[in-house]
């Protein structure tokens, strides 16, 4: 009988990896008479989970590439910007980093690796998992650099939620803003709602 304490030590949130099991011990015999057994299922590519866990499509990605961070349509959902939900959720990633599973499942963004982390907070998954997620400022300022990405229908009422709320930061945005060189675009919008 295989104790499953020292599977739960160096899971993560119930999720552990191909890789941490060979490198503490647990061999993939061992795990595949878990998994036959049904006290864990294979959750994604090398990616495992204890079967008393609700799979949260949110947090395996970042469970599998500590890279990603969400961004655009998918950061508005999560951080309570848009109640719509994205058909295909957007993480930005460091130029250079691939995945084929990745670029098929999501929208992908590469930038800089130096840009990469700025603007980033934790969020709770819709399960109570850790995100890493743009904050809103960062978000409306990259929706307006990325033509592609830009939907008035999310973009205008993410906006005008922002612009009421009191935890706005017009200094916050202004710096983005010249980041992603914005500034004219974003102006017109921000001068109507102030």
């Amino acid at each position: 009988m295989f104790d499953m304490k020292k599977l739960r030590k160096f899971s993560n949130r119930g999720y552990f990896s191909l890789k941490q099991c060979l490198e503490h011990g647990v061999s993939r015999y061992a795990l595949r008479n878990l998994e036959e057994s049904e006290e864990i299922r294979k959750v994604g590519y090398g990616l495992y989970a204890f079967s008393d866990i609700v799979e949260d499509e949110f947090f395996i990605p970042q469970v599998l590439s500590d890279k990603i961070v969400y961004s655009n349509a998918t950061a508005l959902y999560l951080t309570g910007y848009s109640d719509l939900i994205p058909e295909k959720y957007t993480v930005t990633v460091p130029k250079g980093h691939h995945s084929k599973k990745m670029w098929r499942d999501f929208l992908v963004r590469q930038v800089p690796a130096e840009i990469l982390d700025q603007g980033v907070q934790e969020v709770k998954s819709p399960y109570g998992n850790p995100l890493k997620v743009y904050c809103i400022e960062r978000t409306l300022c990259e929706l307006l650099h990325s033509r592609k990405d830009f939907d008035k229908e999310r973009y205008i009422p993410a906006l005008q939620r922002y612009m009421s709320s009191r935890n706005r930061k017009i200094w916050l945005i202004s710096d983005y803003a010249q980041m992603f060189n914005v500034e004219e675009k974003i102006r017109p919008y921000m001068e109507v709602l102030i």
